[in-house]
């Protein structure tokens, strides 16, 4: 008995096998067409959320840091706006006069002032970036302002 159990089991299996593959199979085909629109975009999220974890995250990462130092170099220098000061020597002797200050390393032959011819004021307009300055005059490049520096606040 065993023995035709056996085959009856395997007939029917074998049936069972056959017929599943034929319904799935002809099953197959239209649920394969109409649900492929439906489950590509379920699919793809699926399979994006199953797959970019995997090997897309540390790639993914990479490259945002990048962008985020690329943006952060351009934003950092800033353009200061600079202001104009007006300085002016009173020197009637003096056949040249020039200013030397912490805004041009204390160079003499720079920064040059000219005479005006009405007042007899020498007189120089610069552009500095606000903060705080020490200066001197100095006259026919070699005799300076006696007495402590002068401060300018921008």
């Amino acid at each position: 008995m065993s023995k035709g159990t056996k085959t009856v089991v395997a007939k029917t299996s074998a049936k069972k096998t056959e017929v599943e593959k034929k319904s799935a199979a002809k099953c197959a085909a239209p649920k394969a067409a109409a649900p492929k629109a439906a489950k590509s975009a379920a699919e793809k999220k699926t399979a994006a959320k199953s797959a970019a974890p995997k090997a897309a995250a540390p790639k993914a990462a990479k490259p945002v840091a990048e962008k985020k130092t690329a943006a952060k170099k351009p934003a950092a220098p800033k353009a200061v706006k600079k202001v104009t000061v007006a300085l002016e020597a009173d020197c009637p002797l003096a056949t040249t006069v020039s200013v030397a200050g912490s805004f041009n390393s204390w160079i003499v032959d720079v920064d040059m002032l000219k005479k005006d011819k009405k007042s007899g004021l020498w007189k120089i307009k610069l552009e500095l970036i606000p903060g705080e300055y020490e200066y001197k005059f100095v006259c026919d490049g070699k005799n300076w302002d006696e007495g402590a520096n002068k401060v300018i606040k921008v």
